[in-house]
């Protein structure tokens, strides 16, 4: 197999890389290891930065991180919600800082408001009553996967191709020039290789592991982040803390839950991050602060994730820049033919890809300029919620009550696969994503892919048992009337359907 360039990482950069070179005509083939946004985009807050978060402490990157946010509401509306975002200061919290941001976000030429309290309170009526001020900010809430989805399938109508499931196992290096990458499917234990004239490294946390395929090292240090899901949408602007960035300071509306996050803490590995205990009950204290009550409300799961810092000598944590950087490896190495794209966040995920895109651009030789500023990405609508008066219908027949999902969405979502699995399948349809946590809508998917022969009987069981799985390992560190709501659904699997084994599968 041959292409110009091998994108490595189905991420938001990845996938944005994959369409900045489309729009340079530009053959290209990205390569995933899981599911497209199996990584550090499908595990965060899906928040699009107004840049006020890093106002103080990181001017330049609260600069990007507002431009960027302008240029995404336009040319990725399909994703984005218009929440608009509060910065409020609470009682106790130190008041000198909140003059602080005040300055540096007008500085920086960030757009912000003070409101009265009492129009605060009745814009979002749940908010505590310890409020003292409360700032207006053009923040908004992004699909994570839905932004991945529009970039890599705009990608593929102008020819790109993308791989799910595919591992890079080495890159394939001739003297002192990567030529390709040696992958495995997963799935199948196939192995085989593909050339390409440059190489692209967009993975994410595990960008570290491939470089070093290639004899090259990247600084990265891993920061894990444990955030929350709701089971409502508890408000409808984003809520931030006007303090120094810190646990379970900010809460998101993301359609019809809600996201409290997050934790900030080192990693070893990029590998299986999975919430504790003494995190979740932090992000409930904190949460508590912000909207009293929060920590009795239903916890539909936690997952965590890990935020690859760019690290020459700073390490992780708080204090660890946001910036991204792209690293010419024929630079920093003498490796020719091999970029690496590091840190950096959702929000400024084009940015990114522009920046690779150049680079990879001017070692073809290719003068076509960057267009992903100024063109719209196509949108999914076969992703719209049903319309309410139709959903009793007799024409829009229901898979999931809690997310709105029709047989024919879900059918959408099953066809925009590379390959149909129970985890892509979750991500890309928003399955088992509402209250119920795949109780009622998992099996009715199943048996659905059944009905129209895309799966056979066992693979219909198997479906069934790791989208299950998939959703219980979310939820294994809640406690309480948490914890008993996701036995009642793993009993429901475990008896009725009779998925369990003699070790209790799921």
């Amino acid at each position: 197999m041959k292409t110009a360039v091998l994108v490595i990482g189905g991420g938001a950069t990845g996938a944005g890389i994959l369409w900045d070179l489309t729009l340079r005509g530009i053959d290209a083939l990205l390569v995933e290891q899981r599911e497209l946004a199996y990584g550090t985009t499908g595990r965060c807050h899906g928040l699009l930065h107004s840049g006020g978060r890093y106002v103080v402490r990181d001017r330049s990157v609260a600069r990007e991180c507002y431009r960027e946010n302008q240029i995404l509401r336009r040319v990725a509306a399909a994703a984005v919600e218009e929440t608009g975002g509060f910065f409020v200061h609470l009682e106790g919290d130190a008041p000198v800082y909140a003059e602080r941001w005040a300055e540096a976000a007008t500085s920086a030429g960030i757009p912000f408001r003070e409101i009265d309290l009492s129009e605060a309170h009745r814009l979002e009526p749940l908010l505590s009553r310890n409020v003292r001020r409360v700032f207006l900010v053009p923040d908004a809430s992004i699909d994570p996967f839905d932004l991945v989805m529009i970039n890599a399938q705009g990608a593929i109508r102008r020819g790109a191709k993308v791989l799910t499931g595919v591992r890079v196992e080495k890159l394939l290096v001739e003297g002192r020039r990567v030529r390709g990458a040696v992958l495995k499917d997963i799935e199948t234990g196939e192995i085989y290789s593909v050339n390409a004239e440059v190489v692209v490294n967009a993975a994410g946390p595990w960008a570290g592991q491939v470089a070093a395929t290639a004899g090259s090292h990247l600084q990265l240090a891993y920061g894990k982040g444990t955030l929350l899901v709701y089971s409502q949408r508890l408000c409808d602007h984003v809520i931030n803390r006007l303090r120094p960035p810190g646990d379970g300071d900010i809460l998101v509306p993301a359609k019809t839950v809600s996201l409290l996050g997050t934790t900030d803490l080192p990693a070893l590995t990029p590998d299986n991050p999975e919430p504790t205990g003494d995190e979740i009950k932090a992000l409930l204290d904190r949460g508590e602060e912000l909207i009293p009550g929060l920590a009795g409300r239903r916890v539909l799961r936690s997952f965590a994730g890990v935020r690859p810092i760019y690290d020459p000598g700073e390490g992780a944590g708080r204090g660890a820049s946001r910036g991204f950087a792209v690293v010419d490896h024929e630079e920093a190495d003498g490796i020719h033919g091999f970029c690496s794209v590091v840190g950096g966040k959702l929000t400024t995920y084009r940015l990114m890809a522009e920046q690779a895109a150049d680079l990879v651009a001017a070692k073809l030789g290719v003068s076509e300029r960057c267009r992903t500023k100024d063109t719209c990405l196509p949108a999914l609508t076969t992703l719209a919620p049903v319309p309410p008066d139709s959903i009793e219908g007799k024409s829009a027949p229901l898979v999931c009550e809690c997310e709105l999902l029709d047989k024919e969405t879900f059918l959408q979502a099953v066809r925009r696969l590379a390959r149909l699995t129970p985890e892509a399948l979750l991500r890309g349809a928003r399955l088992a994503h509402g209250p119920c946590q795949g109780t009622t809508c998992i099996y009715r998917g199943a048996l659905l892919l059944y009905r129209e022969k895309l799966l056979s009987y066992a693979g219909c069981r198997e479906f069934m048992r790791r989208a299950f799985r998939a959703r219980q390992r979310r939820g294994e560190a809640l406690q309480g009337d948490q914890a008993r709501q996701l036995e009642l659904a793993r009993g429901i699997y475990l008896q009725n359907l009779q998925l369990g084994g003699g070790d209790d599968e799921l």
